[in-house]
């Protein structure tokens, strides 16, 4: 075979006695033995050797340096370094990506991309269940999908804005997907709308309505491709088809495309066994008249919410019963858009109960943009309806206490800035005299958990000048 051997000419029976030769034949041979002991070694696969590194998603105990590093992922002797997503759990050895291998792993890296939720996947383990993998199937070799990754870690780590990286990262991912979209076949696929859905959530968290419903259009032709030629989508792109799709509708409200009874895996039903969490708390159920039909079934599945955490270490379900309660708020939330003809007071508990359906079971829920912006929302109709109240058009005084609970659920989830400083506003000018132990009370008498909602309901208290002496009721 050629190139297996080297012709070296010296004469019979004696040495090598000239130095380049002799260095010529040893480097030959040593050449040629590396060779085969590579191929061997791919022939057996143990050409990957572990490697370690602390990952804090992937090693608990990496904060504690009296621990030591876990194998964690695998290096190929000849390529060089692999690319390890948590995101994926999917091997890069040979640097095949359409972006920069090196950027990724900054990304993925930083805090502020990591911890951003993204209703798409997550990386966080209390939605597990919506992992990159159980979403897509795959890794990150499509070019559309990891370049509108990309595009959401980077526009996660610039705060909110579009920069230079960004617009890249955009600009590649919608390329790839026209491509894509020439051809039915190439188009329908998990990689592709996932692709879309990015790029729409980040259009949304733009205030892009346009934009928003161009892009979730797509999403719908492609649903209709795949039911027209039978093609089987995961549970978990549906589910990220259903929250994108709600969340940009509640962020700029865009026409949605979905609701919770389109994907058998979101359906959800109440639970025959415990008959008794579906009801109305006492302070609702005071106000029956109020809450009819379709609304006062949602709040009575809301406090069904509010029961389940309660229970005792709740906290740490398993990723079935986690599966179960994502429904559960599916349906909830879902049902709640949908209201429509409501009262300016209706509106207000609307926007309160949905607030409450995000924070009370997902801390990481509470990190999505949609608390801080219902709460937004929430305190622009509060505010009219104390017009109102003023002008003689309501009552405000009989209302007081479910007005309390309003004020108090819409500001606890507001960040600090003008919305929360309204909240402040209102509550030192109208209820300034509550003591802790009657807002308590009072709080209690609608939807409420201690571990959900004390912690920054009490520090939005501690917030409010008090003007009066604590220890006087609502």
């Amino acid at each position: 075979m050629a190139g297996d051997f080297q012709f070296i000419s010296i004469q019979v029976n004696e040495p090598v006695k000239d130095k380049a030769t002799r260095r010529r034949a040893r480097s030959h041979a040593l050449k040629k033995a590396l060779e085969r002991k590579r191929k061997d070694q791919q022939r057996s696969r143990t050409n990957f050797i572990p490697t370690t590194f602390k990952d804090p998603d992937i090693d608990p105990n990496f904060n504690d340096p009296a621990e030591t590093a876990k194998p964690c992922t695998m290096t190929c002797t000849n390529p060089p370094a692999p690319v390890y997503s948590p995101l994926s759990g999917a091997l890069d050895p040979f640097q095949t990506l359409a972006v920069d291998s090196s950027r990724l792993q900054a990304l993925l890296g930083d805090y502020r991309a990591r911890q951003a939720p993204e209703p798409v996947f997550s990386v966080a383990e209390e939605l597990a269940f919506q992992s990159f993998r159980s979403v897509f199937r795959t890794g990150f070799q499509d070019p559309a999908l990891i370049n509108a990754v990309m595009l959401t870690l980077a526009f996660a780590v610039t705060g909110g804005s579009l920069d230079r990286e960004c617009l890249r990262y955009q600009g590649q991912a919608i390329t790839y997907i026209r491509e894509r979209m020439d051809s039915e076949h190439d188009a329908a696929s998990e990689a592709v709308i996932g692709a879309i859905l990015l790029i729409a959530g980040v259009g949304a968290r733009l205030g892009l309505k346009p934009q928003v419903e161009l892009h979730m259009g797509a999403v719908q032709q492609l649903l209709q491709i795949c039911q027209r030629k039978s093609i089987h989508l995961t549970p978990g792109i549906q589910r990220a088809i259903f929250w994108q799709d709600l969340n940009s509708s509640l962020m700029v409200g865009s026409k949605r495309i979905v609701n919770h009874t389109t994907f058998a895996p979101l359906l959800w039903t109440r639970d025959a066994f415990v008959p008794n969490f579906y009801r109305l708390p006492p302070g609702f159920q005071s106000r029956s008249h109020i809450f009819e039909g379709e609304f006062r079934a949602v709040l009575e599945d809301l406090h069904a919410l509010q029961c389940i955490r309660n229970i005792p270490r709740s906290s740490h379900i398993d990723a079935m019963g986690m599966l179960h309660i994502n429904n559960h708020v599916a349906s909830i939330q879902s049902r709640l858009k949908a209201l429509s003809g409501l009262s300016r007071l209706q509106e207000c508990c609307r926007l309160a109960a949905y607030l409450c359906s995000m924070t009370l079971c997902c801390k990481i829920w509470c990190e999505l943009v949609l608390p801080s912006h219902m709460s937004s929302q929430l305190l622009f109709n509060l505010r009219t309806l104390r017009d109102d109240a003023d002008a003689g058009a309501w009552d405000g005084d009989r209302d007081a206490d479910l007005l309390v609970w309003l004020l108090y659920i819409g500001g606890a989830f507001a960040p600090v800035g003008p919305v929360r400083s309204g909240y402040v506003n209102v509550l030192a000018l109208d209820y300034p005299h509550i003591s802790w132990a009657s807002l308590h009370q009072c709080m209690r008498q609608f939807i409420w958990s201690d571990d959900a909602f004390l912690m920054p309901v009490r520090a939005l208290w501690a917030e409010v000048p008090q003007y009066h002496l604590r220890g006087v009721g609502v």
